[in-house]
């Protein structure tokens, strides 16, 4: 499965179309639950992501705005943002890396490329994986000598252990945690719906 395929799979699957739920802190125009303009998300695409890749003040947006953009437009943003803007192409492409650009896309990209490196145990971690850099070599040798099952156990563990660290901060985010569990299991060896047989679709 390429990463234009695979982008399109998990926006089909787990995102929906249209949400207005206030609580969801990304509805918001100011990213924070209660501040600003509630805009609301399509395909996962919050107002503010939406900005940034139309290159527009998020105060020009409305919700209207959100409802009406193309589902192809979703898959582009995801390309675009949370995939070649960190430096994810840089990864070889395998069924963790795609786990991480998943995650990435609720988490935020710079987000998941920083638990990556901690993963990794590099010594900068910064949110970006440079061509040819420490962390796409590093990665690279860990797929390689343990394996890409390996990677995507230990990738599931941090993940979440992320999500429950925020509900314990966030605890009005407990509602969405057992989505978040799900999620994260789907990109487990052996998952029920068989993620790891559809790899190869």
């Amino acid at each position: 499965m390429n990463v234009d395929s695979f982008i399109a799979d998990y926006i089909r699957r787990w995102e929906g179309g249209m949400s207005r739920h206030p609580n969801d802190a990304g509805n918001w125009s100011s990213g924070t639950k209660g501040v600003g303009v509630l805009l609301g998300s399509n395909f996962g695409v919050t107002g503010r992501t939406l900005a940034a890749y139309r290159k527009v003040p998020v105060a020009s947006l409305t919700m209207a705005d959100i409802e009406r953009l193309p589902f192809t437009e979703a898959c582009a943003i995801a390309k675009a943002l949370f995939f070649t803007a960190v430096g994810l192409n840089n990864l070889v492409w395998n069924q963790a890396t795609a786990s991480i650009l998943d995650f990435g896309w609720g988490a935020g990209p710079a987000t998941s490329v920083k638990m990556l490196q901690d993963l990794l145990d590099r010594p900068v971690v910064d949110g970006r994986v440079d061509p040819n850099g420490g962390t796409a070599k590093a990665y690279a040798a860990i797929c390689a000598s343990k394996g890409v099952e390996f990677v995507a156990g230990a990738w599931w563990a941090m993940r979440e252990e992320y999500y429950e660290d925020l509900v314990l901060r966030r605890p009005s985010d407990a509602m969405y945690l057992k989505g978040w569990d799900n999620r994260s299991d789907y990109f487990t060896p052996g998952h029920a719906e068989g993620w790891w047989k559809r790899w190869a679709a």
